[in-house]
């Protein structure tokens, strides 16, 4: 009678945990995961979510101060990769990345019933999008080797690298502004007769961008017959925020700036150089989660509906 006893005990603890119940105590709560607040990615989202009156996951009180809405129990996250992990081997996880960085560990759920791609970017549809932003500081000179870097991200040559990372070149220079700033025309790029001097670049910020500059650099060094090791002191992708900190501390004009939201800021010059889609993702063992709107996802991030069950 014993091992009768036993041996149901584990069928029903295996048949619990399929179905994602807490040893028969029921539905296990959403992990809802997050990008930490100096992510460019989470500022996207973030300002787009909201319940539909008003209020939004990142949003300016009335004081001016900016709120985060965002549950105290989420897990917030530095980076992509991690975002991806973790929602992977979660089942009732639930989180959001570029759509470039998109594989087939986790499954992308639909917004307002529109699937991110390049076309429902373009076409304003997918409501969760960003600039992908290339930075430089307005109060140090470029070196030679930087400036002409530079003027190769601006150049078409940015597209093929756009297109390798899965988002969106902007060859309009209007879009390619802060709205309502002077338009930034695609560039001219000439090759020299050899790598111009000035020491090796740096660049800094948003893991987003990782699969765009990572083209890009390979792609520039290799004009010159050389490696990104060769040009290129240091890669350190650590969010836009670092990247906004590290171009305006840049001293000696050597530091490229990535950004995965847009910027207005004293001491930045910049332009966007793509669009991207921010992704909703889920396990690939969710079935039952295949489109939210934007009040659902407001609600997930706030701690309002805390199952999955709840979402009606």
């Amino acid at each position: 009678m014993k091992k009768v006893l036993t041996l149901l005990s584990i069928c029903i603890i295996a048949i619990c945990g399929t179905l994602g119940l807490t040893a028969c105590g029921g539905e296990k709560n959403i992990t809802v995961v997050a990008r930490d607040q100096g992510s460019g990615t989470r500022e996207a989202f973030d300002k787009v979510v909201t319940d539909g009156n008003g209020s939004y996951l990142q949003m300016k009180n009335s004081a001016g101060k900016t709120v985060y809405n965002t549950t105290d129990k989420a897990d917030l996250l530095k980076e992509t990769g991690t975002v991806m992990s973790k929602v992977a081997s979660d089942k009732n996880a639930i989180g959001y990345i570029s759509l470039g960085s998109v594989n087939d560990t986790i499954k992308v759920v639909k917004v307002n019933g529109v699937t991110p791609s390049a076309a429902t970017v373009l076409d304003g549809t997918y409501a969760i999008q960003r600039p992908f932003v290339i930075m430089t500081s307005s109060t140090t000179t470029l070196n030679g080797v930087t400036a002409d870097f530079l003027l190769y991200l601006k150049s078409a040559a940015s597209k093929t690298h756009a297109d390798k990372a899965g988002c969106i070149y902007l060859e309009n220079p209007a879009q390619r502004a802060n709205a309502g700033e002077t338009p930034i025309a695609v560039e001219t790029y000439e090759v020299k007769s050899a790598l111009p001097a000035g020491g090796k670049i740096t660049v800094n910020g948003s893991t987003s961008m990782e699969k765009f500059i990572k083209a890009a650099m390979s792609g520039y060094a290799a004009l010159y017959g050389k490696t990104a090791d060769d040009v290129f002191e240091a890669l350190d992708l650590k969010g836009s925020s670092v990247g906004r900190t590290a171009v305006k501390n840049d001293k000696n004009g050597n530091v490229i700036g990535l950004s995965s939201a847009a910027v207005k800021e004293d001491g930045i010059n910049s332009f966007n150089v793509a669009l991207d889609a921010v992704a909703v993702i889920v396990n690939n063992d969710n079935a039952a989660i295949t489109d939210l709107t934007l009040a659902q996802l407001y609600d997930i991030y706030t701690g309002k509906i805390t199952k999955f069950s709840e979402i009606k």
